[in-house]
């Protein structure tokens, strides 16, 4: 059966837009790029026949998106280092998943996958970056690792010090290993403060992009130097007078929602109150616990909790199942020809509240 994307009307400075909303399980990076090139002033001339097909309904079949991104892709035809056949080969596929691998210093590993934005012109920008005020040798060690890299190394290093490995290197692997494991363990949600004011410093003003966090895409937008994402979620399809939530601190303490103009959001809103309800429900919590929060901060750092709950579980779950495979599989005799398989930045398909990375 064929995914349907459910449209939404906005208003954002005082222009009214169809956005497409996050269903279940959906395609995120699909639906980022799709709201990019809807938004973006400076994709208007590309996006016409986009805009034409999220205006004709309530419900978007993702056959029909992908087709009209694929038309749209075909006209850069002559674009420089883009194989066209390839892309759209790939395009198809966006529903069902997206690796990407972002690298600690702010960038992203090149491939396939990173040059379907660039055919689009569209940026993909992340803020999981170490932290420079730090010692400069562990700065070093660190910056240079992509996610998948510092997985392969932290495998080693376990490897190495259950005696399965033995490399002329394992003192120099134990110690970036060590090094990698504190950024992770303090950076739960793939998001720093210097990432952030990376972000901000970096972005230009009133400009939208793609957003790669906590393995999600999110649209990303660039207002009077604060920055703001795209609400999305499917939960959030009857809330009018909720459009954006600010990306101000990394832990959610200083984030809200705003409307569509950029204003805070209304508290006593009916229709944000009745979905607050409906997700904490979800998160086996009492409506009664919901009536209880009081502004859009309160909400957005409750949602910014339960995330990195959520993760730091998910992280526990993959050691666990590390441990059990290693004690399940006897050593070799030629350890140091053994190939750790990189760790890929997906998410379950199996959790409503989980996203696909695509």
């Amino acid at each position: 059966m064929d995914l349907n994307f459910t449209a939404k009307t906005v208003e954002i400075n005082g222009e009214t837009h169809r956005i497409l909303l996050q269903n279940e399980n959906g395609p995120c990076a699909l639906l980022a790029l799709a709201n990019v090139l809807i938004l973006s002033p400076s994709h208007t001339k590309i996006s016409c026949e986009l805009i034409k097909l999220v205006n004709k309904g309530n419900e978007v079949p993702l056959g029909e998106l992908v087709q009209v991104l694929a038309n749209i892709g075909l006209q850069f035809t002559d674009k420089a280092g883009t194989d066209i056949n390839e892309l759209l080969t790939i395009l198809p596929q966006l529903h069902k998943g997206l690796n990407v691998n972002p690298k600690f210093n702010g960038s992203f590993e090149n491939s396939i996958e990173m040059s379907i934005f660039r055919l689009f012109d569209v940026d993909l920008v992340h803020g999981w970056v170490i932290d420079n005020r730090i010692d400069d040798a562990i700065k070093e060690k660190v910056c240079h690792y992509s996610y998948e890299s510092a997985q392969r190394i932290l495998t080693q290093a376990a490897d190495i010090n259950s005696g399965l490995m033995k490399e002329d290197n394992s003192k120099e692997i134990l110690d970036d290993a060590m090094h990698i494991e504190l950024f992770l363990n303090e950076s739960p949600t793939q998001l720093t403060d210097i990432g952030l004011r990376q972000l901000r410093e970096k972005t230009l003003q009133n400009t939208y992009s793609i957003l790669f966090r906590n393995d999600h895409f999110s649209t990303l937008y660039k207002y009077k130097d604060q920055l703001y994402t795209l609400i999305t979620d499917f939960g959030f399809k009857n809330c009018t007078g909720i459009v954006w939530q600010s990306l101000g601190s990394v832990d959610g303490s200083g984030d809200a929602f705003f409307a569509g103009d950029f204003s805070s959001a209304k508290s006593n809103d009916e229709s944000p109150a009745n979905e607050t309800e409906r997700g904490f429900k979800n998160n086996n919590r009492s409506i009664k616990e919901a009536h209880q929060i009081e502004n859009d901060s309160e909400l957005a750092r409750r949602l910014q909790q339960q995330e990195e709950e959520r993760l730091t579980m998910l992280e526990t779950k993959r050691r666990n199942c590390h441990s059990r495979k290693k004690s399940e599989s006897p050593p070799k005799k030629e350890a140091s020809k053994r190939k750790s398989s990189p760790a890929k930045v997906k998410r379950s398909e199996t959790s409503k509240s989980e996203c696909i990375v695509m």
